[in-house]
């Protein structure tokens, strides 16, 4: 049976993480943050549009409603703050029953799909640090390191 006070962490993690990549980001130039670079989506704001939006269409999964796109209107901080609010607010609601129930989806490309709830809530966090991780990095090399990201500095931090 899935753990839901587990998941409630790990998400709490992914929010306290991606809130250490968007400190690193305060001050960094529009033009530092488009400019192409070896990176996965090509430039420091894809990776992080990447990864909210990402976050978005998974809680969209979770409630059964239509992926929400792809535009970003808010600035970073205020979208990722309203997108963290909503992911602690489905997983606070959560049984272990509810978490261990199968998830049934459309991915982006037209395919059904069905998957543990709780290891869809994993998954999110799992993707998220490894484009934290190539964001952390892009950053380090501008001299912007959002420092340590592993869960285990999360649970030094938040015993």
């Amino acid at each position: 049976m899935a753990d839901s006070g587990e998941l409630r962490r790990l998400v709490a993690y992914n929010q306290w993480a991606d809130e250490r990549i968007l400190t690193a980001l305060d001050g960094v130039p529009a033009e530092e943050l488009s400019r192409p670079r070896e990176a996965y989506f090509g430039t420091i704001e894809a990776n992080v549009r990447h990864t909210l939006v990402a976050q978005r269409n998974w809680l969209a999964r979770w409630r059964g409603e239509a992926a929400p796109g792809q535009t970003i209107a808010e600035p970073w901080r205020e979208a990722y703050a309203a997108t963290h609010r909503a992911l602690r607010g489905y997983v606070a609601g959560l049984s272990d029953a509810d978490a261990g129930g199968m998830l049934r989806y459309t991915d982006l490309r037209g395919n059904a799909r069905q998957v543990v709830l709780a290891h869809s809530i994993v998954h999110v966090v799992n993707h998220g640090t490894a484009h934290r991780a190539e964001t952390g990095l892009l950053l380090e090399r501008l001299g912007r390191s959002p420092g340590d990201l592993d869960y285990i500095y999360y649970c030094f931090e938040h015993p």
